[in-house]
């Protein structure tokens, strides 16, 4: 989506906010007010969306601001904001919230930009982006866009060519939509997204990733991804029996698969947390609904007739069970780490990724 010459990736609505700007949004408003009572408040996170555009300025103001929500508290450690030049990490701002952030950005210059000019292209201009592409990534929060200033430069959506020509779209949890490394940029979902120089778009929703029919009719329903990951049943275990889990997720399985039948499919088994089997001490009715939704995927992976359908066991992508943080379910830096060489792994060996 592009306003004023800018690209609003991952962005699928642009919505006017109440002090001014304009909401980024990566579900429509129709599909967010489907979800959960939580899914209707973290659907509205901008986690993974990124402002790019192209320009010769060499100085440029960014004004952006947060958007108050019920999980505030929460919120309030998260703020941060991440700016790349093509792939190449250029700064690192902390939003405050209740007012408008003006970020003041200087282009790599004197004789470090000498020195980024003289470097081969194919060493600064990969097939993951190119360096003349500015990338402002947001992360777990509402952000808003108020306004971008040049100082009179040029200003210009990036080409197709100056980004990656794969496309992929993962669907999940909290884990999925970014928590809890010390920056979303080391997110496993960002990470494998590298590995496999893919441009990523996150559909994650911490704690409401529910399966439901709306989301499974719109993840179908879209077109502009390459490969899509599916991290299923860690939100639901403790709403859900089995054969409700089964239900939803089945629907959502095959609308997905059965609708984009030449695109590959990868469905992940609940990653490992506290009530894994080998991990826990004592069993636990949480243990036997993970066990059993985790037996539901590979059922639902078994009996799939389109050929491009790929189970891959949450355990093959964190092996490494101290990656985890101290609440035991969420990743920290190392475990994300691991987690998004091990996934980038996984589907580069899937025959359809050759290409």
């Amino acid at each position: 989506m592009n306003y004023v010459n800018l690209e609003f990736h991952s962005v699928v609505e642009l919505e006017s906010a109440a002090g001014g700007g304009l909401a980024m949004r990566r579900f429509p408003k129709a599909v967010r007010e489907a979800l959960s009572p939580l899914g209707r408040i973290v659907s509205q996170e901008s986690a993974g969306c990124e402002i790019r555009f192209v320009t010769e300025a060499e100085s440029l103001r960014l004004a952006v601001s947060v958007q108050p929500s019920p999980l505030a508290p929460y919120e309030l450690n998260n703020l941060d904001l991440f700016i790349f030049k093509g792939a190449f990490f250029h700064s690192h701002v902390r939003l405050e919230p209740g007012k408008v952030n003006p970020i003041h950005l200087t282009d790599i210059t004197g004789d470090v930009k000498k020195g980024f000019e003289s470097l081969k292209p194919a060493m600064r201009d990969t097939d993951y982006f190119s360096s003349n592409v500015w990338r402002v990534l947001f992360g777990r929060y509402a952000a808003v866009f108020h306004e971008l200033d040049t100082y009179g430069y040029a200003v210009r959506p990036p080409l197709e060519v100056e980004k990656p020509r794969r496309r992929m779209l993962c669907y999940g949890s909290s884990i999925t939509n970014g928590a809890s490394p010390t920056g979303y940029h080391l997110s496993y979902v960002q990470q494998a997204a590298r590995h496999l120089k893919a441009d990523v778009f996150n559909q994650g929703l911490s704690g409401a990733c529910m399966c439901e029919p709306e989301m499974a009719d719109y993840l179908a329903a879209r077109d502009d991804w390459d490969i899509i990951t599916l991290e299923l049943g860690v939100n639901m275990r403790g709403t859900f029996t089995p054969e409700e889990f089964e239900s939803r997720s089945r629907y959502l399985i095959e609308t997905v698969s059965g609708a984009h039948p030449n695109k590959p499919v990868f469905l992940i088994t609940v990653y490992p947390n506290a009530e894994s089997p080998e991990n826990a001490a004592e069993p636990s009715e949480l243990q036997a609904r993970q066990s059993a939704y985790c037996e539901i995927l590979r059922t639902i992976a078994a009996e799939n007739r389109t050929g491009n359908l790929h189970l891959i066991e949450g355990a093959d992508v964190l092996t490494d069970y101290s990656g985890m943080t101290k609440d035991l379910i969420h990743p920290g830096d190392y475990g994300h780490t691991e987690m998004g060489l091990n996934l980038a792994r996984i589907i580069k060996r899937n025959r359809q990724m050759e290409a």
